[in-house]
C-alpha cells in the first residue's frame, strides 16, 4: 500500500497536481496512537477512518479533484465535495479473503474480527459510494463475491528499471557467493501468512541448494550453522535486485497474497518463481509451461520440491521463458509510466 501511494503521488505531482496525505500520524490524536488495551486498539480502526474523514472534510474546497482512500479508510461520508471531484477507493486485498485463507492460523475471535469487523463492516463501507479499484483479479473477485461490487483491476506499479535482469555470476560475486551450487531465494518474513514453515522443510530436503533468505524483521536463530543458508535481514531496496539476480529460482509459498510484489520483482529480474496462487502468480504464471511453477496447495512440500527440481533440471529454459514472455507483460502492466496511464484512463484523472 505504501508503495502504491508513493508511486501514485509522484505521478500525480509530476502531472501538476498538489497531493496531500492524511494518515494515522497526522490525524489520530496522540493519546490514541499507542494504546495498550487490545480492544481499545480495535476501536481505533474505526476511529482512524472517522478522524481522517473529518480532517478531509475540513480542507475541502473547489480545487479538490479527487479523494483516494485505501483499506479500511474511506467510509466517512464526506459532504460538500465539488461536483466534478472523484471519490476513489483502492482495494489491496480483502480482510475476509485473508481471514478465510488463514483461518487455521487465527484464534476464533481474531478470525471473526478480521472477517466481520475489518472486512464486512469497514472495508465494505469504504467501497460504498466510491469508484473502487483493485490490485489484482484475485482481489476483484473477492470484492465482487463479498461486497457485491464491480471493481476494475488497476494492478500495482513496479520500477522495472530497478528490478531488471542482471549478470548472475556478477551478483553472486558481489554477495560473496561461490558458483558451485544452484541458488534458491525466499523474500519475506517469518509471519505465518508467508508460510516460512514450508521453507524450512524445503531447505532440509534440498541440501544441494544454497539458500538465500531476505527477511524483514525477525530471523530464524535456530537455523544458524547451516552452511547452505545465507540470511539477509532488512535488505535495502537497492540490494534486492542483486539477490534476485543471484538466484536460479525464487520461492513464494504464501498462504494468502492479494498481489505479491516479491513474485513480480523476481520475474522482472528474469528469475523463475515457484509460487502458491496469488494475484501476481496467477497473472504471470497462469499459462503453460510456466503454470507448472504455480502450486495449488501452499502447504504441499512435495509439489514445491518437484517444481524446484524441474527448474534446476532446465534453468536456462525457464529463465528464457520469463524473459521472453513474462517481463514484456509485466512492463506493460506495471512499469510506472504505463501503470499511471492506465490508472488515469480508469479514473479520468
Amino acid at each position: 500500500m505504501e508503495h502504491f501511494i508513493r508511486v501514485l503521488a509522484n505521478g500525480l505531482q509530476a502531472n501538476g497536481y498538489l497531493v496531500e496525505f492524511f494518515h494515522r500520524d497526522n490525524c489520530l490524536p496522540a493519546r490514541l496512537r499507542q494504546l495498550s488495551n487490545r480492544f481499545a486498539r480495535y476501536a481505533t480502526d474505526a476511529l482512524l477512518g472517522w478522524y481522517v474523514g473529518r480532517r478531509v472534510q475540513k480542507v475541502l474546497d473547489d480545487q479538490v479533484v479527487a479523494i483516494v482512500s485505501n483499506s479500511t479508510i474511506g467510509w466517512y461520508p464526506v459532504r460538500g465535495l465539488p461536483r466534478a471531484a472523484k471519490k476513489l477507493h483502492f482495494c489491496h486485498g480483502t480482510y475476509r479473503g485473508q481471514a478465510e485463507a488463514t483461518r487455521r492460523l487465527l484464534a476464533w475471535r481474531g478470525y471473526l474480527k478480521m472477517k466481520w469487523w475489518d472486512s464486512m463492516v469497514l472495508e465494505r463501507a469504504s467501497c460504498r459510494g466510491n469508484l473502487t479499484l483493485c490490485n489484482s483479479d484475485q482481489t476483484r473477485e473477492e470484492v465482487k463475491l463479498f461486497f457485491d461490487r464491480e471493481a476494475p483491476t488497476a494492478y500495482c506499479p513496479l520500477d522495472t528499471t530497478h528490478f531488471r535482469p542482471m549478470n548472475r555470476l556478477a551478483c553472486r560475486t558481489e554477495l560473496g557467493l561461490s558458483d558451485d551450487k544452484p541458488v534458491g531465494l525466499f523474500v519475506g518474513s517469518l509471519q505465518p501468512v508467508k508460510n516460512f514453515s514450508l521453507m524450512r522443510q524445503l531447505i532440509e530436503q534440498l541440501p544441494q541448494v544454497r539458500w538465500l533468505l531476505a527477511l524483514r524483521g525477525e530471523v530464524p536463530l535456530d537455523m544458524e550453522g547451516n552452511a547452505n543458508l545465507h540470511v539477509f535481514q532488512d535488505v535495502s531496496h537497492e540490494q534486492l535486485p542483486r539477490l534476485y539476480g543471484a538466484a536460479d529460482f525464487s520461492v513464494c509459498p504464501s498462504i494468502y497474497e492479494s498481489f505479491g510484489l516479491v513474485v513480480a520483482e523476481a520475474l522482472a529480474c528474469g528469475t523463475p518463481v515457484i509460487a502458491s496462487p496469488g494475484g501476481a502468480s496467477r497473472l504471470f504464471l497462469g499459462q503453460p509451461p510456466l503454470n507448472r511453477l504455480l502450486i495449488s496447495d501452499p502447504c504441499s512440500v512435495a509439489e514445491f520440491r518437484a517444481a524446484v527440481l524441474e527448474v534446476l533440471f532446465e534453468p536456462d529454459f525457464f529463465r528464457q521463458l520469463v524473459l521472453e514472455r513474462v517481463r514484456p507483460q509485466l512492463e506493460e502492466l506495471m512499469a510506472p509510466v504505463n501503470w499511471l496511464r492506465r490508472f488515469a484512463d480508469i479514473t479520468g484523472l
